[in-house]
Protein backbone atom coordinates (compact mmCIF):
# COMPACT_ATOMS: atom_id res chain seq x y z
CA UNK A 1 0.00 0.00 0.00
CA UNK A 2 2.65 2.34 0.78
CA UNK A 3 4.50 2.00 -2.57
CA UNK A 4 0.88 2.59 -4.79
CA UNK A 5 1.30 6.18 -2.48
CA UNK A 6 4.55 6.89 -3.75
CA UNK A 7 3.79 6.01 -7.10
CA UNK A 8 0.48 8.22 -7.45
CA UNK A 9 2.59 11.06 -5.42
CA UNK A 10 5.61 11.07 -7.37
CA UNK A 11 4.00 12.34 -10.90
CA UNK A 12 1.62 14.57 -9.08
CA UNK A 13 4.88 16.27 -8.00
CA UNK A 14 6.62 16.05 -11.83
CA UNK A 15 3.43 17.60 -12.80
CA UNK A 16 3.44 20.67 -10.42
CA UNK A 17 7.02 21.04 -10.96
CA UNK A 18 6.57 21.64 -14.72
CA UNK A 19 3.17 23.73 -14.70
CA UNK A 20 5.67 26.11 -12.70
CA UNK A 21 8.23 25.83 -15.14
CA UNK A 22 6.16 26.51 -17.97
CA UNK A 23 4.05 28.99 -16.34
CA UNK A 24 6.98 30.90 -15.19
CA UNK A 25 9.02 30.89 -18.75
CA UNK A 26 8.81 33.97 -21.14
CA UNK A 27 7.83 33.25 -24.25
CA UNK A 28 8.96 34.69 -27.83
CA UNK A 29 7.72 37.17 -30.35
CA UNK A 30 6.18 35.36 -33.52
CA UNK A 31 7.36 36.75 -36.82
CA UNK A 32 5.39 39.58 -37.53
CA UNK A 33 6.66 41.18 -34.12
CA UNK A 34 3.72 40.51 -31.99
CA UNK A 35 3.30 39.47 -28.37
CA UNK A 36 2.68 36.06 -27.63
CA UNK A 37 3.42 36.19 -23.75
CA UNK A 38 2.62 37.03 -20.28
CA UNK A 39 4.79 40.50 -21.05
CA UNK A 40 5.43 43.37 -23.65
CA UNK A 41 9.33 43.09 -24.83
CA UNK A 42 11.46 46.44 -24.61
CA UNK A 43 11.47 46.42 -28.44
CA UNK A 44 7.83 46.79 -28.86
CA UNK A 45 7.12 48.74 -25.26
CA UNK A 46 9.87 51.31 -26.89
CA UNK A 47 8.04 51.19 -30.36
CA UNK A 48 5.05 51.46 -29.10
CA UNK A 49 5.94 54.99 -27.24
CA UNK A 50 7.57 55.92 -30.16
CA UNK A 51 4.94 55.46 -32.27
CA UNK A 52 2.65 57.11 -29.73
CA UNK A 53 4.60 60.30 -29.50
CA UNK A 54 5.05 61.08 -32.86
CA UNK A 55 1.55 60.82 -33.87
CA UNK A 56 1.46 63.36 -30.70
CA UNK A 57 3.37 65.76 -32.39
CA UNK A 58 2.32 65.40 -35.57
CA UNK A 59 -1.59 66.30 -33.96
CA UNK A 60 0.26 69.10 -32.18
CA UNK A 61 1.61 70.50 -35.75
CA UNK A 62 -1.22 69.88 -37.90
CA UNK A 63 -3.63 71.06 -35.39
CA UNK A 64 -1.99 74.20 -34.69
CA UNK A 65 0.14 74.86 -37.44
CA UNK A 66 -1.12 73.48 -40.35
CA UNK A 67 -2.81 75.35 -42.94
CA UNK A 68 -1.93 78.45 -41.03
CA UNK A 69 0.14 81.39 -41.98
CA UNK A 70 4.13 80.06 -41.63
CA UNK A 71 6.67 82.71 -40.42
CA UNK A 72 7.34 83.39 -36.66
CA UNK A 73 5.63 81.40 -34.75
CA UNK A 74 4.72 81.77 -30.42
CA UNK A 75 1.39 79.88 -30.57
CA UNK A 76 -0.02 78.69 -26.61
CA UNK A 77 -2.78 76.10 -27.57
CA UNK A 78 -4.26 72.73 -25.89
CA UNK A 79 -3.11 69.40 -26.22
CA UNK A 80 -4.34 66.96 -28.49
CA UNK A 81 -5.93 65.02 -25.68
CA UNK A 82 -5.67 67.32 -23.03
CA UNK A 83 -2.75 69.61 -20.99
CA UNK A 84 -1.71 73.05 -22.87
CA UNK A 85 1.78 72.96 -25.16
CA UNK A 86 4.17 76.12 -25.92
CA UNK A 87 4.99 76.93 -29.53
CA UNK A 88 7.60 78.46 -30.62
CA UNK A 89 10.20 79.51 -34.01
CA UNK A 90 9.21 79.06 -37.03
CA UNK A 91 8.22 77.24 -39.74
CA UNK A 92 7.82 77.76 -43.89
CA UNK A 93 6.55 76.46 -46.80
CA UNK A 94 7.82 76.29 -50.52
CA UNK A 95 5.02 76.13 -52.93
CA UNK A 96 7.54 75.36 -55.68
CA UNK A 97 8.44 71.72 -54.34
CA UNK A 98 5.57 71.82 -51.68
CA UNK A 99 7.92 71.43 -49.16
CA UNK A 100 7.41 72.24 -45.57
CA UNK A 101 10.67 73.16 -43.17
CA UNK A 102 9.73 72.94 -39.48
CA UNK A 103 12.37 74.67 -36.80
CA UNK A 104 10.14 74.64 -33.74
CA UNK A 105 9.86 73.47 -29.74
CA UNK A 106 6.89 72.12 -28.30
CA UNK A 107 7.30 73.12 -24.96
CA UNK A 108 4.05 70.71 -23.61
CA UNK A 109 2.62 70.33 -20.03
CA UNK A 110 0.79 67.51 -19.17
CA UNK A 111 -0.18 66.78 -22.57
CA UNK A 112 -2.52 63.58 -23.01
CA UNK A 113 -1.86 61.29 -25.42
CA UNK A 114 -3.96 57.60 -26.96
CA UNK A 115 -2.77 56.05 -29.94
CA UNK A 116 -4.17 52.54 -30.99
CA UNK A 117 -3.03 50.02 -33.49
CA UNK A 118 -4.09 46.90 -34.82
CA UNK A 119 -1.59 44.13 -35.30
CA UNK A 120 -2.13 41.33 -38.17
CA UNK A 121 -3.56 38.96 -35.71
CA UNK A 122 -6.30 41.60 -35.26
CA UNK A 123 -5.19 42.38 -31.77
CA UNK A 124 -4.71 46.08 -30.55
CA UNK A 125 -2.30 48.10 -29.06
CA UNK A 126 -3.17 50.89 -26.83
CA UNK A 127 -0.27 53.83 -25.42
CA UNK A 128 -1.75 56.05 -23.35
CA UNK A 129 0.81 58.66 -21.83
CA UNK A 130 1.20 61.68 -20.36
CA UNK A 131 4.17 64.14 -21.76
CA UNK A 132 6.06 66.96 -19.57
CA UNK A 133 9.04 68.85 -21.44
CA UNK A 134 10.31 70.80 -24.30
CA UNK A 135 10.86 68.65 -27.62
CA UNK A 136 12.19 69.88 -30.90
CA UNK A 137 10.10 69.90 -34.11
CA UNK A 138 12.96 70.69 -36.05
CA UNK A 139 13.27 69.40 -40.55
CA UNK A 140 11.31 69.47 -43.11
CA UNK A 141 8.51 67.15 -44.93
CA UNK A 142 6.07 66.71 -48.61
CA UNK A 143 3.74 64.04 -49.52
CA UNK A 144 6.55 62.19 -50.68
CA UNK A 145 9.00 62.00 -47.82
CA UNK A 146 10.23 63.35 -44.50
CA UNK A 147 12.51 64.71 -43.03
CA UNK A 148 12.41 65.17 -39.07
CA UNK A 149 13.88 64.86 -35.86
CA UNK A 150 12.24 65.46 -32.48
CA UNK A 151 15.41 65.72 -29.21
CA UNK A 152 14.12 66.30 -25.76
CA UNK A 153 17.25 66.93 -22.92
CA UNK A 154 14.33 65.93 -20.39
CA UNK A 155 11.13 64.92 -21.26
CA UNK A 156 8.80 63.33 -18.82
CA UNK A 157 6.41 60.16 -19.72
CA UNK A 158 4.00 58.70 -17.75
CA UNK A 159 1.61 56.13 -19.10
CA UNK A 160 1.23 53.09 -20.11
CA UNK A 161 1.36 50.34 -23.43
CA UNK A 162 -1.32 47.44 -23.16
CA UNK A 163 -1.80 44.40 -25.49
CA UNK A 164 -3.98 41.67 -24.94
CA UNK A 165 -4.78 42.26 -21.45
CA UNK A 166 -1.30 42.66 -20.78
CA UNK A 167 -0.30 46.15 -19.40
CA UNK A 168 3.48 47.56 -19.11
CA UNK A 169 3.43 51.00 -17.00
CA UNK A 170 5.99 53.93 -17.59
CA UNK A 171 6.95 56.71 -15.62
CA UNK A 172 10.17 58.52 -16.10
CA UNK A 173 11.99 61.59 -17.49
CA UNK A 174 15.35 61.66 -19.75
CA UNK A 175 16.55 62.16 -23.02
CA UNK A 176 14.62 61.08 -25.85
CA UNK A 177 15.70 61.61 -29.32
CA UNK A 178 13.47 60.70 -32.70
CA UNK A 179 15.18 60.78 -36.19
CA UNK A 180 12.13 60.23 -39.14
CA UNK A 181 13.22 60.26 -42.68
CA UNK A 182 12.90 56.58 -44.67
CA UNK A 183 13.46 54.57 -40.84
CA UNK A 184 12.19 55.78 -37.96
CA UNK A 185 14.65 55.67 -35.01
CA UNK A 186 13.34 56.33 -31.75
CA UNK A 187 15.97 56.36 -28.43
CA UNK A 188 13.86 56.84 -25.34
CA UNK A 189 15.78 56.76 -22.06
CA UNK A 190 18.59 55.05 -23.69
CA UNK A 191 16.24 52.19 -25.28
CA UNK A 192 16.86 52.53 -28.91
CA UNK A 193 14.56 50.55 -31.94
CA UNK A 194 14.67 51.14 -35.15
CA UNK A 195 11.33 50.40 -37.70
Amino acid sequence: MKQKYKICILPLMIMGMLLILTNSCEKDDNKDGEETHTTISDENFYRQLGSTLINCYTDIYNQNLAGKPTGTQNITANGPMGGTVIITGSDSYDNTHGITTTDLVFSMTAVKYTYSYTGSNSKTWVTEVTLTGATTYKGSFSDSYTSVNHQSDNLYIKGSVTYDGVVRNIDMSGKVSINRSTTTSVNIFGHLVTW
